[in-house]
């Protein structure tokens, strides 16, 4: 009987996937699936992060479940990828910094902005890496980056996205980032087309984190004026971190 109720249960979450995976790569009519369910309304959170957690954020974060070093890894690749598009005479911001994941990969930019909403997130960054003349640290809200427009060649976003509670605040930011940028965006959020998420589902575990569809994150970047050029990785088949490379539409022209 037990067997039975956990094949039941595999069945429907490979259907609910199935159904997001066929949605996904477009085999039913779009019209039927214009909208995601509409989020709480809401701000991206900002509650204040000690300095002790600040400082001890990615050696806490992402070295001790196997998991979260996988993903650790996926993502400094994904950095490394964007870094090698722009090169090394790029001007590169990295918002939000958290305490520098990505330093040993950005600071090889020409010019590198370094911004966090939190400030205990900045001084723990100054702590580990010290200063450089080509690195600044800037303290700043994604909705509202205190820089030039067109001053970057990329702007980086690693990790926010999945805390946005509505798409009025996902727009602002892209719309953001895409004015700071003069080239690329490049940013992270949680795909629902993934097992992991219909899994939960399925069980009625806690959903952590606010997930949107690939397509409607694509959609969102257009009316910002930004376009889809690369994603990693192709198909959420295992994690729903889902990381995107879009590229200005006036870059095209």
């Amino acid at each position: 009987m037990r067997i039975s109720l956990k094949c039941g249960k595999l069945y429907v979450i490979l259907a609910f996937y199935g159904f997001g995976l066929f949605k996904e790569l477009g085999f039913f009519n779009k019209k039927m699936f214009e909208k995601d369910i509409h989020l709480p309304e809401n701000t991206v959170t900002a509650n204040e992060v000690t300095r002790e957690n600040a400082r001890d954020y990615e050696q806490r974060r992402f070295t001790q479940k196997r998991r979260m070093r996988r993903l650790d890894k996926s993502e400094k690749a994904f950095a490394q990828r964007l870094f090698d598009m722009v090169g090394s005479h790029a001007h590169i911001v990295d918002i939000p910094c958290g305490n520098g994941r990505f330093f040993h990969i950005f600071s090889k930019a020409e010019k590198l902005i370094m911004a966090d909403y939190s400030e205990n997130m900045l001084i723990a960054t100054e702590e580990r890496f010290g200063t450089s003349k080509n690195v600044k640290l800037l303290q700043a809200d994604i909705s509202a980056i205190p820089l030039n427009a067109g001053s970057a060649d990329v702007c980086f976003c690693m990790r926010l996205f999945h805390h946005m509670k509505n798409d009025e605040v996902r727009l602002d930011a892209l719309k953001e980032l895409a004015r700071v940028s003069k080239k690329y965006v490049a940013l992270s959020f949680y795909n629902k087309s993934c097992p992991r998420y219909y899994w939960r589902k399925i069980l009625g575990k806690k959903i952590r984190g606010n997930y949107v569809s690939f397509a409607h994150i694509v959609n969102l970047a257009k009316k910002a004026g930004l376009v889809h050029i690369e994603r990693f990785p192709k198909l959420n088949l295992f994690e729903q971190q889902c990381m995107v490379i879009f590229q200005k539409k006036s870059w095209l022209n």
